[in-house]
C-alpha cells in the first residue's frame, strides 16, 4: 500500500532526526567533559553553564515530552486502524 509506504518513510526520517539529535547531545556531552577538565574551579563559568543548562534542558524536556504524547496518540491512532 503506499500510504504504508508513505508512513515507514515518514519513520524513517524521524529515526534519522532523532540520530541527529543524540549525536548533538554527544557533542554537547563531549563539551562539557572538556570545559570540566580544563575549567575545573572557574565560578564564573560555573555559573554560566548553570545558566546554559536550565535554560537548554528545560527547552529540550518540554519538547520531548511534547513528541512522546504525539508518538502516543499517534501509536493509538495506528492500533484502533489495526483494529
Amino acid at each position: 500500500m503506499r500510504s504504508v509506504q508513505n508512513l515507514l518513510s515518514e519513520l524513517a526520517y524521524l529515526g534519522r532526526s532523532i540520530e541527529y539529535l543524540e549525536n548533538i547531545l554527544k557533542d554537547v556531552e563531549a563539551i562539557a567533559e572538556r570545559l570540566g577538565r580544563r575549567h575545573h574551579d572557574n565560578p564564573l563559568l560555573e555559573g554560566m553553564i548553570e545558566g546554559e543548562t536550565r535554560q537548554w534542558s528545560a527547552s529540550m524536556k518540554h519538547q520531548l515530552d511534547a513528541s512522546a504524547r504525539v508518538a502516543e496518540a499517534w501509536r493509538t491512532q495506528m492500533e484502533n486502524l489495526e483494529g
